[in-house]
């Protein structure tokens, strides 16, 4: 069973910085709220292994990355599903959004910020660090 109920998100950093696509197959970014309706949504569904898709609101792309999961990957969006777990993290309704199916070259690899320097801040693969509290998205709900 997946640890959120499926249904329409904004994911989010402290500090307001919400995962965002502005283009159906663009890198995803960070950014503030935009006002651009559905940029900033995702559609996320349970699969029967506990683990989940999160889908583009305006776009009907998926959250995904290029081929097979690797360090410093960059995430975008593709019509392609792509399934993620969600590790629960200390704050309620926060989690680590992890590659599924264990460690890949002797690490987990989660969503986080890239290492590159520009804006708006890129998306990519980083070795899970489950006692960062930095690198759990919060998950708050659209009705």
């Amino acid at each position: 069973m997946a640890p959120v109920p499926n249904g329409v998100y904004a994911i989010s950093r402290p500090g307001e910085q919400l995962i965002t696509l502005m283009e159906p197959k663009d890198l995803a970014v960070v950014l503030p709220p935009t006002g651009e309706p559905g940029h900033q949504e995702w559609q996320v569904e349970g699969r029967p292994d506990g683990t989940v898709t999160i889908m583009s609101v305006a776009h009907g792309t998926y959250l995904t990355y290029d081929s097979d999961p690797n360090l410093n990957e960059m995430i975008m969006g593709s019509p392609e599903p792509r399934p993620w777990a969600l590790y629960q993290s200390a704050e309620p309704f926060t989690f680590h959004v992890v590659v599924p199916g264990g460690p890949i070259d002797g690490q987990e690899l989660a969503l986080d910020l890239s290492l590159l320097r520009i804006f708006p801040p890129r998306l990519a693969l980083r070795p899970l660090n489950v006692a960062d509290q930095r690198q759990a998205w919060r998950f708050e709900i659209h009705e």
